[in-house]
């Protein structure tokens, strides 16, 4: 089941994306790019800028999607491991999407991330970049293209 989780489970969505994060980013992130991270999971005011959906797998939360700037950037989107390559990712995309479409949305993808994002539909705009020890490709969808 794909639906919005509201401000009392966000502390749930930060534990998916902490777990995912840690087991599938490594690449991507120091120990500066952890804090950053990090730092912005825990940030009630930030998090709380963001519509956060959920995955639900027997009333467990397995994959959340976060979009900010009325769904044109996504912040967050994190699989459980044991729930990858099962169509969940692109579930939540679609489902944000009739949620809150969005004439085209950006992402800084990790590069575990990328295929995911190109199957989608998003396509590279710039290198591999880093921002606070994070590495990250920029990366943009426009539907209907």
């Amino acid at each position: 089941m794909i639906r919005k989780l509201n401000k009392t489970e966000f502390h749930q969505a930060v534990a998916v994306a902490l777990e995912v994060y840690l087991q599938c980013g490594q690449d991507d992130f120091d120990d500066e790019g952890l804090e950053a991270f990090k730092s912005f999971i825990f940030n009630d005011e930030r998090m709380n800028e963001l519509r956060i959906y959920g995955a639900f797998e027997e009333n467990r939360l397995v994959g959340i999607m976060g979009t900010k700037n009325k769904g044109k950037h996504i912040s967050l989107f994190f699989i459980n491991k044991d729930f990858h390559r099962k169509g969940i990712g692109k579930q939540l995309f679609d489902y944000s999407q009739y949620d809150c479409p969005a004439n085209e949305i950006t992402v800084n993808s990790s590069t575990y991330a990328i295929k995911f994002y190109e199957s989608l539909g998003f396509e590279k705009t710039d290198d591999r970049q880093q921002t606070n020890g994070i590495r990250y490709t920029p990366m943009k969808f426009v539907p209907n293209k």
